[in-house]
């Protein structure tokens, strides 16, 4: 069964109530409703919630009316008057003390669902700021690691440029040593050719 919406200000002129305890009903949760598009509050009730109202409303009608009718015969008399008088001013009391207590009960319905809501983002910010705490040890630690692996890197990098250093030392002696080599098999080749020139110099006379 469908809901019936209704304005806000309707509603408390069916529940007897301002429309600002209304409102802060809506706000704490007390009854179904918003502020729509328009700007405008609204209630939203069962089919059953808005009969009863109506009913509720019609049978307040019904007394008003009576009392109402024996105001105006009181009112026949000069101290039937004054009484009426005095009746109507207790009536208009009791009235606004009932309003008044709606309001002030719809407003500590309203302060308990705010400190409701508070005590909720406290414990969302204790945990925000204990994973923002948790996140920044992790980063230190991840510092200090990376710390010890740019170091260990250096120390690694400087063993390199000495292995290569070394290598490099090791490369320009062995060509020496070739050199070397070379300059004593050229003059070992040398030495034999010249023997040989000799030996057929010396078979070409004989």
């Amino acid at each position: 069964m469908d809901d019936v919406k209704v304005k806000a200000s309707e509603y408390a002129e069916l529940t007897g109530v301002s429309l600002n305890t209304v409102k802060n009903r809506i706000r704490a949760g007390v009854v179904r409703g918003g502020k729509e598009e328009d700007g405008i509050w609204y209630v939203y009730l069962s089919q059953d919630e808005y009969h009863h109202l109506m009913r509720s409303q019609e049978k307040r009608g019904e007394r008003q009316r009576e009392i109402n009718n024996s105001l105006e015969k009181l009112k026949a008399s000069f101290e039937g008057q004054l009484i009426a008088t005095y009746i109507e001013i207790q009536m208009l009391k009791d009235l606004q003390k009932e309003e008044l207590l709606h309001e002030m009960s719809s407003l500590y319905t309203l302060l308990a669902v705010r400190e409701k809501e508070i005590q909720i983002m406290r414990n969302q910010l204790e945990e925000a700021e204990k994973a923002l705490k948790e996140r920044e040890e992790s980063l230190k630690e991840l510092q200090k690691k990376l710390a010890e692996l740019e170091k260990s890197l250096r120390a690694l990098e400087n063993q390199l440029r000495d292995k290569e250093l070394s290598l490099a030392e090791k490369d320009i002696q062995m060509q020496k040593m070739l050199l070397e080599k070379e300059k004593e098999l050229l003059s070992k080749t040398a030495q034999i050719e010249q023997l040989k020139r000799e030996l057929e110099i010396k078979g070409g006379k004989e």
